[in-house]
């Protein structure tokens, strides 16, 4: 979440790179454009500083400006993000898998890695039959209410798990597990089975199932998942085919040979 501060004398003995980052943390949930005073109320600062920032981060790449006036996260981050030793090469080994998946059932495939204490949808592809809306690529969705977030929970370490586990579980439908009781006795039927499932827990009519892929230390784990309307496709076969890419995409992840360049060696030109 962003940093919200409740009055702008709280903004002394903060360092301009510490400012920049809370001007770029406004960013986040459904907030893709925000005017200058909504940047300033989000974050506390003072409108001057906010102005001189934001104007720096346009220069840069970070922002940029609309045709209207109001300010959206820059391409120039996306770019910089693409480079994470977490994801690059990840997305690309997993997107055959989730391409694959997505032929067969035309359902939101979801790809995510666990960050903080959420789900980050690192990659999506739309489904385009009998589907409920699903969030993009730089969401997140809960670890206790979502497959995938059930799927990294269930193997992260112990400690991890119990931090969760103790902290209030919001209820998103009825069929949310909210106590630590239900979540834990399902985290571990997900490290029995090796599929975890959420029907009807983050959205109602929603039913995904996610498996686990595991990276090089570099990478780490991740999980894939497929997303439908619930009731309208075999929750089994789902599993079976979750469960066969996040298998497919561990082998490949072992096996992945030297990176390639992130962009193309072009040949010098002839000299004149």
């Amino acid at each position: 979440m962003g940093v919200v501060m409740s009055g702008r004398n709280s903004t002394r003995g903060r360092s301009v790179t510490n400012k920049a980052f809370t001007i770029l943390e406004a960013f986040t949930g459904e907030r893709l454009e925000l005017s200058m005073s909504e940047i300033a109320r989000a974050t506390g600062l003072p409108s001057s500083t906010v102005h001189r920032l934001i104007q720096d981060l346009v220069s840069w790449g970070g922002l940029e400006r609309t045709a209207e006036g109001r300010y959206s996260v820059g391409i120039r981050l996306w770019e910089i993000a693409a480079r994470s030793t977490r994801t690059y090469g990840l997305r690309e080994t997993a997107m055959p898998f989730l391409q694959s998946l997505w032929e067969v059932t035309r359902a939101h495939i979801l790809l995510a890695v666990l960050d903080g204490e959420e789900a980050l949808l690192i990659e999506k592809i739309t489904g385009t039959r009998d589907v409920p809306p699903v969030g993009r690529a730089g969401g997140r969705l809960p670890l206790h209410a979502s497959a995938v977030g059930k799927a990294l929970l269930a193997h992260s370490d112990a400690d991890f798990q119990e931090l969760i586990l103790g902290k209030p579980l919001v209820g998103y439908t009825r069929s949310t597990l909210v106590t630590p009781e239900a979540l834990r006795l399902e985290l571990a039927q997900v490290r029995r089975t090796g599929v975890a499932t959420s029907e009807d827990e983050l959205a109602p009519g929603s039913t995904s199932c996610a498996a686990l892929a595991i990276g090089p230390p570099k990478v780490g784990t991740a999980a894939i998942s497929i997303l439908g309307t619930t009731g309208a496709r075999d929750l089994r076969a789902m599993k079976m085919l979750a469960q066969t890419a996040g298998r497919g995409l561990t082998h490949a992840l072992a096996s992945t040979g030297p990176r390639q360049p992130i962009s193309p060696r072009l040949p010098q030109a002839a000299p004149g």
